[in-house]
């Protein structure tokens, strides 16, 4: 039986710049949650730096532009063009997708799909989406759920034991027949047939799941008044990852399930890099990240630090042969730099 080639698939990193301000709740700054962190963020002492330096690396590569990018632009600002576009990137309700998020304080939405099969070193996810900043607006993950009919409000949930107050207004007078995919199977839309382009099938379920900035769940109301002004037309839910944990894990479980039935099965290893599984928590991941600088620091092994380390071997290698070339030796007439002759 012959092995099977692997083939080359593009990962996919987006971002929208959504009308703004912000508004002024939705202001965060990164948790110190581990020592190291405050470094990384500051980029001080040699496992800061290396950490930060890695991190922002990690960003270039992911956000890079080249042939491939694809871009559009609205002069109009928010509509339901823009909507459309939004559900295009995130390939409507289509194989059960989880994306990561960042939201930036100049209104910018960056966000990758995230899951155990992307073997890519995301180092932290949402340090990583902002670029090391210290400050940002929100973050957490998201999902996209199809619904029945376009014209009722999203199901509630039968075992919802969170609080009302994030669900869609209508919620409270649903009737519980308006079905959404996943997790029940809906005629009209993937995975058999095209998925309806109108963004009032949709509903966006966004929660403030991040390890690193941990967004105060009481400006979720905000968040939401702020989405739904730049993605008109689309239902959105929001979710309080403590207060509502039991239903979060429950929705997200359901799309797991749905991608290992209608995804894509494809791992994705991130070039010249090793692979490696992506850890659900960012204390994990971060703590795995700090190991990593510290083995090549002690062992100095090839990568970004070795790497890093060379090339200010290198500087410091130019700045001697440059010192030489300028400063005369003993007995020697030639003036400084600088000096008259």
């Amino acid at each position: 039986k012959e092995k099977a080639k692997t083939e080359r698939y593009n990962f996919q990193a987006n971002q929208i710049q959504f009308r703004g301000p912000v508004p002024d709740g939705l202001y965060h700054r990164y948790v110190e949650f581990r020592p190291f962190v405050k470094q990384m963020f500051t980029s001080t002492g040699v496992r800061g730096w290396v950490l930060s330096k890695a991190l922002h690396h990690q960003h270039a590569r992911v956000y890079n532009f080249d042939r491939t990018t694809k871009w559009g632009h609205f002069p109009q600002g928010p509509c339901k063009e823009m909507t459309q576009a939004f559900l295009d990137l995130v390939h409507y309700d289509e194989g059960g997708r989880i994306f990561t998020y960042v939201l930036s304080l100049d209104s910018l939405f960056r966000f990758t799909e995230t899951g155990k099969e992307f073997g890519i070193d995301m180092l932290s996810k949402h340090t990583m989406h902002s670029d090391v900043s210290i400050y940002i607006a929100f973050s957490g993950e998201f999902f996209i759920r199809r619904l029945k009919y376009k014209n009722k409000p999203p199901p509630p949930d039968p075992a919802d034991t969170g609080s009302g107050a994030s669900s869609d207004d209508g919620d409270l007078h649903n009737d519980g027949t308006n079905e959404s995919h996943p997790p029940h199977d809906l005629n009209n839309g993937p995975p058999n047939e095209e998925p309806p382009k109108d963004p009032a099938h949709y509903q966006l379920v966004i929660d403030n799941d991040s390890g690193t900035y941990r967004p105060n769940a009481k400006m979720l109301p905000l968040l939401k008044k702020f989405l739904a002004a730049n993605l008109p037309g689309l239902h959105i839910q929001t979710l309080d990852c403590q207060k509502d944990e039991k239903k979060m894990n429950r929705m997200k479980q359901a799309q797991r399930d749905r991608k290992k039935k209608e995804g894509d099965h494809i791992v994705y290893a991130q070039a010249g890099s090793d692979a490696s599984s992506i850890s659900s928590s960012d204390e994990e991941q971060l703590d795995a990240l700090e190991q990593s600088a510290v083995d090549q620091e002690d062992q100095n092994e090839r990568g970004l630090a070795y790497q890093l380390k060379q090339d200010a071997g290198l500087r410091g290698k130019a700045k001697v042969e440059h010192l030489k070339r300028n400063i005369p030796g003993p007995g020697s007439n030639r003036p400084l730099a600088g000096e008259e002759e």
